[in-house]
């Protein structure tokens, strides 16, 4: 088991000691493109950015580095994006490419 998970839902704002981070947008993968989110990510220092992940992408939260696990999307258009700690074993992290046509 992971020391612990960043979840984001399309729409909301997770806080973390290391800051925020708010789900901007997300698009399902096709057969030409992986899935893909984007989001909002400010630094508990206030630095703001948005950052455009796949899966396996990693990015930084305050002193964290974190790693994009998981992206499921669900038929009401919403979606939730998981992360671990990037030194987290992959054995350890959530089954990759949980699209959901429903």
């Amino acid at each position: 088991m992971t020391r612990y998970e960043l979840v984001v839902r399309s729409g909301q704002l997770t806080r973390t000691a290391g800051g925020k981070v708010g789900g901007v947008s997300s698009t399902s993968a096709t057969e030409s493109r992986p899935a893909r989110v984007k989001l909002a990510v400010v630094d508990a220092d206030g630095t703001e950015r948005k950052e455009r992940l796949e899966l396996n992408d990693i990015f930084p939260l305050g002193s964290e580095i974190w790693r994009l696990v998981d992206i499921t999307h669900f038929a009401d258009g919403r979606w939730t994006a998981v992360a671990v700690p990037a030194d987290a074993p992959v054995a350890d992290t959530p089954h990759e490419d949980s699209s959901s046509p429903g």
